[in-house]
């Protein structure tokens, strides 16, 4: 393998940034997209460039691939960088299952826990590679395609943290991903890494309690500054005691509190820095029309079954609900959010949705699931 290629697989807004990023960077990216959405990826494949423009790097990324050829993507690469959303998460491990070679690295970013499903899929193909799984809290950027090839970045991470699967692999597998992103710091494990992802936490209940706005504005409503207001801040509050719970049953850290200091992305604070300068703040001055939100115009959502609903209900929710069902930790808020964006969207989210039985996982104990995660077996 080659240290200095990587594959970039997943042709949206964060594989873009992600695949430009690196290549500006110095190093040599193959782009991958799935061959059904070839279509929207043409002038990719066709020019082999990728205009990235905003807070991140201006300027014109050369690729070294791109490719809707999975196999031709990730040979020989160090590390496979997984930029798609949860639900995407599947159709990938299935696709890189049949041509992974020895000593790769395997990061999905962000992963909400789809590490695990790699890794379960992995097993059903009985692939006997031996292969290292991360994934990340969130994405290295906020960031939204212009076109085809071409990305503007509106906000970039500052700290990174990210989990190892097994976890007894931190050591070795975090230090060459920090050669790539020097931001990443180790999490205890891929489930401290999931746990601390703040978009379940924050687009949902937000996007649930703005719904009839949602519906009457015909697409011309914006979230951030528009429906982070004081009342919707108390159910962050009230979803985050329950992630705080989670994090102390299993010995975890909390690297995000409520998302509220936006400007200053994943600031890496622990929830006792953080929730310090929220308490010396107040909730006006964070969720008033002049606070921290109201300056952010990202458009949308338009619909209810946007993916602030689709993705982090079913795939980051449903997961510590799931999560506090095996620990024996109860979750009513979000168990409520669930039922509701269930209801809303018809479709049973506790049905379709990626929880602890899904990843394989509800056999254990604590105990168990804690080596596990540790251990991989």
């Amino acid at each position: 393998m080659e240290k200095d290629l990587v594959a970039v697989l997943g042709g949206g807004n964060g594989g873009h940034a992600v695949a430009a990023n690196l290549s500006l960077n110095g190093y040599k990216v193959n782009f991958f997209e799935l061959p059904q959405f070839a279509e929207s990826f043409e002038r990719v494949l066709r020019t082999k460039e990728i205009r990235i423009e905003g807070v991140s790097i201006d300027g014109t990324a050369k690729l070294n691939l791109a490719t809707i050829d999975i196999q031709q993507a990730i040979k020989d690469a160090e590390v496979l960088f997984v930029v798609t959303p949860a639900f995407g998460h599947k159709i990938m491990a299935e696709a890189c299952a049949p041509f992974v070679q020895d000593g790769q690295i395997i990061v999905l970013m962000p992963g909400s826990g789809g590490s695990l499903e790699f890794v379960k899929i992995f097993k059903h193909r009985k692939v006997k590679q031996e292969i290292a799984f991360a994934e990340t809290c969130t994405l290295p950027y906020g960031a939204r395609l212009k076109s085809s090839g071409h990305v503007s970045v509106f906000i970039h991470a500052v700290i990174l943290s990210a989990g190892v699967f097994p976890s007894k692999r931190t050591s070795e597998v975090i230090p060459k991903l920090k050669q790539y992103y020097p931001i990443i710091t180790p999490a205890k494990d891929v489930m401290e890494a999931a746990i601390n992802n703040p978009n379940p936490i924050v687009h949902p209940v937000a996007t649930l309690l703005s719904a009839t706005r949602i519906e009457h504005a015909k697409g011309e409503f914006y979230l951030y500054a528009e429906g982070m207001t004081p009342s919707v801040a108390r159910t962050f509050e009230a979803l985050n005691e329950e992630r705080l719970a989670l994090c102390k049953a299993m010995g975890y850290k909390l690297y995000h509190w409520d998302n509220l200091e936006f400007k200053n992305y994943n600031l890496g604070e622990t929830e006792e820095e953080c929730r310090y300068r929220i308490l010396n703040t107040s909730m006006d001055a964070a969720f008033g029309k002049d606070g921290i939100y109201a300056g952010i115009k990202m458009k949308g959502p338009e619909h209810m079954k946007d993916r602030y609903v689709t993705e982090d209900v079913p795939y980051g929710m449903v997961l510590l609900s799931t999560l506090g069902n095996l620990l024996g930790v109860p979750t009513p808020t979000h168990d409520a959010v669930i039922q509701l964006c269930s209801v809303i969207n018809r479709t049973d989210y506790w049905k379709t949705g990626r929880g602890i039985k899904e990843l394989d996982l509800s056999k254990w104990d604590k105990k168990g699931l804690k080596k596990f995660l540790k251990e991989g077996k």
